[in-house]
């Protein structure tokens, strides 16, 4: 199964231009004045584009902004229908967020690193408190990226 084959046709219009063009999430989304995981995310079905992002995706792209539009339109609400979560409290949210972003981190690291795996034996969990905001904390994972291998 390809993995856009359950993409809405919006999407994989973006996907298909973004291949097409060699272009990066970075780049797309310094032209947007957005995050490069957002970007990404839409890309994925996973956020929703304003008007003016439909309209700058369409002229980067050279895609019809209006069937740009109706197409995000027919698709509904983003996939973000997130099941087997835990229910504590302090973990389901950074669980919620790896699946709702999964196929957008896959992406990046694979733009950034080459396709390969992210190493679980070797990850480096940190809890930080962000210093100056009331209720604020950053969760950072860090590990080894393992390249897969050709033979």
């Amino acid at each position: 199964m390809n993995s856009t084959d359950a993409l809405p046709p919006a999407c994989v219009k973006l996907l298909h231009e973004k291949v097409r063009r060699r272009l990066t999430f970075a780049q797309i989304s310094a032209e947007l004045s957005r995050d490069e995981m957002w970007t990404a995310a839409l890309f994925y079905g996973r956020a929703s584009p304003t008007h003016k992002d439909i309209r700058q995706l369409a002229s980067l792209l050279s895609l019809s902004a209006e069937t740009l539009e109706e197409d995000f339109h027919m698709a509904g609400p983003p996939m973000r229908d997130i099941c087997n979560t835990p229910t504590n409290p302090v973990v389901a949210p950074f669980c919620d967020a790896i699946k709702l972003y999964e196929p957008a981190i896959r992406s990046i690291l694979v733009e950034k690193m080459g396709d390969g795996a992210v190493s679980g034996p070797h990850m480096k969990v940190r809890v930080e408190k962000i210093e100056n905001r009331q209720s604020e904390v950053r969760l950072v994972l860090e590990s080894k990226y393992v390249p897969y291998q050709s033979w």
